[in-house]
């Protein structure tokens, strides 16, 4: 369930290691296993994912980012990446405050559950996205969309247009409404294209 980085060594070829996205590797592996560990979501800076969970890794601490797959193209060329499933969080066992990770320089707050159920939640819901992203079968995030919420295109021709969310279309797609002129169009855009505001 990773990635990989390539490090370059001075006089020898270039090693590629695993990115970390769990640790360690079988926290979830065996029934019950992280059940008693009490889980809390770290909201890390945008795009400091993954260097919270490097810092984390080497202080051996239990963590979980999930990720899926995300292909890109661009002429001829391909492009495979890991992308966080939950943008701007981690997940740590423990029960840790924000000064706990004061020395990462990119942790804005830590999200605790309030009492035994909801941590009881967490630590179920989370064991339950590792098994689907272990599962062999196709994952990609799903937005809670309300109708009427506003977005804007992000790719295509219809860039930087806003819209407002309409209905969930085929597979990967979202239909919006774009006003036009006291009217309105219908269009079908792919789900990757939007960003919601």
């Amino acid at each position: 369930m990773g990635g990989s980085v390539v490090i370059k060594q001075s006089g020898t070829r270039a090693v590629s290691v695993p990115q970390p996205f769990l640790f360690p590797e079988g926290c979830w592996g065996r029934e019950g296993a992280g059940e008693a560990a009490f889980w809390v979501c770290v909201r890390t800076r945008p795009r400091w994912e993954k260097k919270f969970a490097e810092w984390m890794l080497a202080r051996r601490r239990t963590f979980f980012m999930p990720v899926f797959r995300h292909e890109t193209s661009s002429g001829r060329k391909r492009r495979t990446s890991q992308i966080p499933l939950f943008p701007g969080f981690v997940f740590v066992a423990g029960d840790y405050h924000k000064k706990d990770f004061a020395a990462t320089g990119c942790v804005a707050y830590v999200l605790r559950p309030r009492g035994a159920q909801e941590a009881a939640q967490l630590r179920r819901e989370l064991r339950d996205v590792w098994r689907g992203l272990t599962s062999g079968l196709y994952v990609e995030p799903v937005r809670n969309l309300a109708a009427g919420e506003t977005c804007r295109i992000k790719a295509g021709p219809l860039c930087g247009v806003e819209a407002k969310f309409e209905r969930m279309g085929r597979v990967g797609r979202l239909i919006l409404q774009v006003d036009m002129m006291g009217g309105g169009v219908a269009v079908e855009v792919p789900a990757d294209e939007v960003d919601v505001l």
